[in-house]
């Protein structure tokens, strides 16, 4: 049941948010490996003119692209997550009564494990959900795009391409996006849901404390995530040759490494904005409705 509540609050985030994850990608991918400077023209640039390039070239469709993919990909992955979170946490792992002062560090483990965990179950679905998303009709300056006709036609095509190592390229960047975000997202959330305890009004709502919480967890999740996030987009939407490698970047640390030396760190920090604006309102809606529905199911055990 907690993996359940996890992947059904994630379902309903996702489909508020998916048009930012749209923006995000674009911008992560345009110019890439080219120094700001000598980008000359950009079709993304900033959140309303990226709206208006999505709109003009895909039509108000073109905001839910990978709508079908992007749902997959939030059950596997937070049904996983926030259902192992909550299992140890259930089993007291993430409280230490004897040393309160391991807390904080219990909560960054599990919620990186819980990451580790959810990474390895939903990488299929982001690699489908990032080229779905990436392909437009329109003038466009990322490197490559995967045509797919829709998310079934995706996997096959991914899979008749790849075998199965191709619906997990990127799948280290993957773990060290999720690792990092979850152990980020789960501590900051639970220390701010013990903070915001202290206040009568908190403590009077339920959906109250889940806000205050999860716009802190969602800020400091998007700051220590973007350039993981990036590098996962990267890897996960290149060319490929025809045994099925891909051509910009063998690695995770070469990825890291051409980002750096062609972009610097602003490379990093591509689709930032859009991404805050996804991840906040994400993490708020996911973890809000995380806690609703665990405190429904509370008060259907008890009656």
């Amino acid at each position: 049941m907690e993996f359940l509540l996890g992947g059904a609050s994630s379902m309903c985030a996702v489909l508020f948010t998916n048009p930012l994850d749209v923006l995000k990608t674009r911008q992560q991918l345009e110019g890439e490996l080219i120094a700001k400077q000598n980008l000359k023209t950009r079709s993304y640039k900033g959140i309303r003119q990226s709206i208006v390039t999505v709109v003009r070239t895909d039509g108000l469709r073109g905001l839910q692209k990978g709508l079908p993919a992007a749902i997959l990909f939030q059950f596997s992955m937070n049904s996983v997550r926030l259902g192992t979170f909550q299992t140890v946490d259930n089993l007291g792992w993430t409280k230490s009564t004897s040393h309160p002062s391991l807390t904080p560090l219990l909560s960054v483990f599990w919620g990186g494990c819980a990451g580790l965990a959810s990474a390895t179950a939903s990488c299929p679905f982001y690699v489908v959900k990032t080229q779905l998303q990436a392909v437009t009709s329109g003038s466009y300056t990322a490197r490559f795009q995967h045509h797919h006709s829709g998310t079934v036609s995706a996997f096959v095509s991914i899979y008749q391409q790849s075998g199965v190592r191709g619906l997990f390229r990127g799948y280290p960047a993957s773990v060290a996006r999720l690792v990092v975000g979850s152990a980020v997202e789960m501590a900051s959330f639970s220390a701010c849901k013990q903070f915001f305890y202290g206040y009568e009004v908190f403590q009077e709502s339920v959906v109250l404390t889940a806000l205050g919480s999860s716009t802190v967890a969602g800020f400091f999740t998007s700051v220590m995530m973007s350039p993981c996030d990036v590098v996962t987009t990267r890897m996960t939407n290149q060319a490929l040759s025809v045994n099925g490698k891909g051509l910009l970047y063998t690695n995770i640390f070469d990825c890291f490494l051409k980002i750096y030396r062609s972009e610097g760190i602003h490379g990093y920090y591509k689709g930032f904005v859009p991404m805050y604006l996804r991840v906040a309102p994400h993490t708020m809606l996911n973890l809000t409705f995380w806690e609703f529905f665990k405190h429904l199911h509370e008060q259907w055990k008890t009656q």
